[in-house]
């Protein structure tokens, strides 16, 4: 079917089309985002367990964050990243590092807003957590699931064995 030229049921914005490499990278966003979500909702429900248990805030805190960042990794490599070679120690050692300096970013983010006084405690927090999330793709995608280890892996040889 065609409209005008260049139009198409496929394209239906001509000229705009986006590359495979880039539409490749959006989805692969998408994916971090729902594994993101996903590995929050699994995290607060640990803390709030162990809340119910008798723990305290930071020792609930603690429990949910040692229990959701194995998941994190694992959800990540296998589902967001897609990554096709083996796991090794060195990865996981990436994957620590690059989790603590996007943390690092989240509390330099955070004691900047309190300090300066210009934003309320919500809305810094709400910075803080995307700054965290956007450093954290970005080092993951750069240091720890490189692009060209994992972006032309078929979807059933990513599958987690």
């Amino acid at each position: 079917m065609t409209i005008a030229p260049g139009w198409s049921l496929s394209n239906p914005h001509p000229g705009t089309a986006m590359t495979h490499k880039a539409r490749t990278e959006l989805f692969t966003i998408l994916r971090f985002v729902a594994v993101g979500i996903f590995n929050t909702a699994i995290g607060y429900a640990i803390i709030l367990l162990g809340l119910s248990f008798g723990l305290g805030d930071f020792a609930a805190n603690a429990l949910g964050f040692a229990l959701g960042i194995p998941l994190a990794h694992r959800l990540h490599r296998h589902f967001t990243f897609r990554a096709a070679r083996v796991a090794g120690v060195s990865e996981l050692v990436r994957f620590a590092l690059v989790l603590a300096a996007a943390y690092g970013v989240n509390v330099a983010v955070l004691a900047a807003g309190r300090q300066l006084a210009w934003l309320d405690g919500v809305i810094v927090q709400l910075i803080a957590i995307c700054t965290y999330a956007a450093v954290f793709y970005v080092l993951n995608r750069l240091i720890v699931f490189r692009a060209g280890d994992t972006a032309s892996v078929p979807r059933s040889s990513a599958s987690p064995r």
